[in-house]
């Protein structure tokens, strides 16, 4: 069995997947989802539920969300989410991680590695 590479996030660039899309509308933002597993395609038709989930973001949310261009590393947000919202607790890089970590458990991103040099 082959060994999982350990990897560190700090190295890398997070980026949304293509088939997401942030959307505001009156001041509400959102991170809109496909519904698009064999079961919620059922669903969809059987049941006439939407094609789409919209997931609310909070301020700081969205604001992640916005910096990933596919060219800003984590340590470049977190220096402009500290600008920003502040930083006087000292746990910005930690809430930063978590909210991508987050994320990425429900593979709604994707990782490029750091060119560096």
């Amino acid at each position: 069995m082959k060994k999982k590479e350990r990897r560190n996030m700090l190295e890398e660039i997070p980026n949304l997947k293509d088939n997401l899309k942030l959307e505001v509308v009156e001041k509400e933002k959102f991170l809109i989802v496909p519904r698009s597993a064999w079961l919620e395609r059922v669903a969809i038709k059987v049941l006439k539920q939407p094609a789409i989930r919209r997931i609310k973001l909070d301020e700081h949310g969205y604001f992640i969300l916005t910096q990933m261009d596919g060219k800003t590393t984590i340590p470049e947000m977190e220096e402009r989410f500290s600008r920003t919202f502040g930083n006087e607790d000292g746990m910005s890089l930690a809430r930063l991680v978590r909210f991508l970590q987050v994320m990425d458990s429900y593979s709604w991103l994707k990782w490029e590695r750091e060119i560096r040099g």
